[in-house]
């Protein structure tokens, strides 16, 4: 019986793990399969298409951008389950209209398709930063993060593994086929009907050890205003935002370099194993970043910044000197190269599959940093929209630059001075401003059990300080068995109504 129990709350939907991996395995199905899509190059379409899809994509970014700093306030009123549901309609619209544009329809679509996404995007990836800041412990935060990155790149994978599969015999410079196009916008669909049955609301989801993660107040208007200007004004999200800015930033001359230099299949093959690589880094970054072996929370910063900073600052010189020596030119003819043509081709398949670990672990780095500054959930939405919505910033500009078809040399310059700077951000504001811990600092942040009895045996908290945190857990169990029981009363009600005009 015992076990029963025990297997029944590891199963829990309310459970902040299982939370977490559902907002992953949502991932997977949207931006996963469309990450996939992009991988691609031209959005899956021909060479010749890339300009449009650079277009869509700077229009895409720049609508994210805006509502990217607005969506955590849209959480805060929403709650995940909505905000993530609305957030993934976006994705099979998109998709939708590559595989129209491919079929003769007028761009118009696909570039109100991207302005839509932008705006859906935004709320989608603050909802799932929201899960991964606010319901991680402080010494799972990179694990939650890394945990949502490595499902998403399964998705991406899987879609990738679809591509490749069905572009394996071609060696033409052909866009994806439409059976492609219809499965991933059919994964889609599911994806979005599971954030709405699946994602509960913050204020009851509880830990292991029986505790909710906050008490969770009604928002108001003023409040949330207030809150995000507070935000954009707090001088350690200032400096934190090159680091932002920079996040995704390696995406648009990849995907485009992919696009413009292989034929299908081998571009299929780039887009598997860069999706592929997203599995095993992440996870391996978070071993690091939540190591108990480093004890200082601050080296765990320095040390995972600084591997991913390497490895970025490599790749870029790397294919800088590819684009050098092969004489990388996007104004003339694509060449349309296969994986047997040699070391050229072969060179920048190997080059993709470190952009993969960049892509990924950059940002995973810069959400760990983010996510070190609080645990108060109604902080971790803004943060979290913060991030997206300066991440799309860069990506905007960055797909900018390549729709007014600047040449890969000259955009791997300006993202290698940008990478720069951002990982100088990261070390001041993981040195000057994150933390050992945030509990007992927070006023609606409930303590875990563990860590509050840690620190009552090391004497580091005040009798008066557990006796609030014990008041804190009877007020959100409160609030939650309020919000049930007025649930219970309106189906009560709603029976009774049926029954009366039965």
């Amino acid at each position: 019986m015992a076990n029963s129990s025990a297997l029944k709350g590891k199963l829990r939907l309310n459970r902040p793990f299982n939370q977490n991996f559902l907002m992953g395995c949502i991932l997977a199905c949207l931006p996963g399969i469309y990450l996939a899509l992009t991988g691609l190059g031209a959005g899956g379409g021909q060479p010749t298409s890339q300009h449009v899809a650079s277009i869509t994509n700077s229009i895409l970014y720049g609508v994210y951008t805006f509502f990217g700093w607005c969506a955590g306030t849209f959480l805060n009123y929403f709650g995940p389950s909505i905000t993530v549901c609305i957030g993934g309609l976006g994705y099979p619209l998109y998709a939708g209209s590559l595989w129209a544009f491919g079929n003769g329809v007028d761009q118009a679509f696909p570039l109100f398709a991207g302005a839509f996404l932008g705006f859906s995007a935004a709320l989608l990836w603050t909802g799932a930063g929201f899960i991964q800041f606010a319901y991680a412990e402080e010494k799972d935060k990179a694990k939650y993060i890394t945990y949502q990155w490595s499902l998403s790149a399964v998705g991406g994978t899987i879609g990738s593994l679809i591509a490749f599969a069905a572009n394996f015999h071609k060696t033409s410079v052909d866009g994806a086929s439409a059976a492609v196009y219809i499965v991933f916008i059919i994964i889609m669909c599911i994806a979005i009907v599971g954030a709405l049955l699946l994602l509960v609301k913050p204020k009851n989801v509880v830990r292991d050890d029986g505790r909710h993660i906050a008490v969770f107040k009604q928002p108001n208007i003023k409040t949330e205003i207030v809150g995000v200007w507070k935000v954009m004004s707090d001088p350690k999200i200032i400096i934190l935002l090159p680091a932002m800015f920079a996040g995704e930033m390696i995406l648009a001359p990849a995907s485009s370099i992919n696009g413009y230099f292989f034929n299908l299949r081998t571009r299929s093959l780039a887009n598997l194993l860069f999706n592929f690589i997203m599995i095993p880094a992440p996870l391996l970054l978070a071993w690091v970043m939540d190591s108990p072996k480093i004890k200082s929370r601050k080296m765990r910063g320095v040390v995972g910044v600084t591997a991913i900073g390497t490895i970025t600052m490599a790749s870029l010189a790397g294919v800088l000197g590819w684009i050098c020596v092969h004489d990388i030119d996007r104004h003339k003819t694509p060449p349309g190269a296969d994986w047997t043509d040699g070391s050229a081709a072969v060179g920048y398949i190997f080059l993709y599959l470190f952009f993969g670990i960049v892509d990924a672990c950059f940002q995973i780095v810069v959400q760990w940093t983010l996510s070190a500054l609080t645990n108060d959930p109604v902080l971790c939405a803004r943060y979290a929209g913060a991030f997206r919505g300066t991440v799309s910033l860069g990506m905007c500009i960055a797909f900018t630059l390549d729709a007014r078809t600047v040449s890969y040399k000259n955009q791997i310059i300006i993202q290698l001075c940008v990478y720069a700077l951002a990982l100088a951000s990261l070390y001041y504001v993981i040195l000057t401003y994150v933390k050992e811990t945030n509990y007992f600092a927070e006023e609606n942040v409930i303590v875990p059990v563990a860590f509050e009895e840690k620190a009552i045996v090391e004497g580091l908290v005040a009798d008066d300080v557990i006796r609030r945190e014990r008041e804190l857990e009877k007020i959100a169990r409160g609030l939650a068995l309020d919000e049930e029981s007025n649930e219970s009363n309106e189906a009560v009600a709603e029976a009774e109504t049926v029954h009366v005009k039965g």
